[in-house]
């Protein structure tokens, strides 16, 4: 799995090059986005990874993260 900066990632997905899972996948977050997956018992794909970007957004707000402020402008 290839990281990149969430602003590519995003514009990857804008461009409909990509969807949420593979978003979720190369994003920084891919390992935990893996392992919110098996400790539910789902399988990775476009909803649940949707889902987990905004649930991993809300948590990073509350916290002060940088990935969600970038997350939040690149989705604009």
């Amino acid at each position: 799995m290839q990281n990149n900066t969430i602003e590519e990632l995003i514009q990857l997905k804008q461009e409909g090059k990509i969807g949420w899972c593979e978003l979720a996948l190369r994003s920084e977050h891919g390992k935990a986005y893996l392992q919110w997956c098996d400790d539910h018992g789902i399988e990775p794909d476009d909803n649940n990874a949707e889902l987990y970007l905004e649930e991993a957004e809300s948590r990073i707000y509350d916290g002060g993260n940088d990935f969600a402020e970038e997350f939040a402008e690149a989705l604009v």
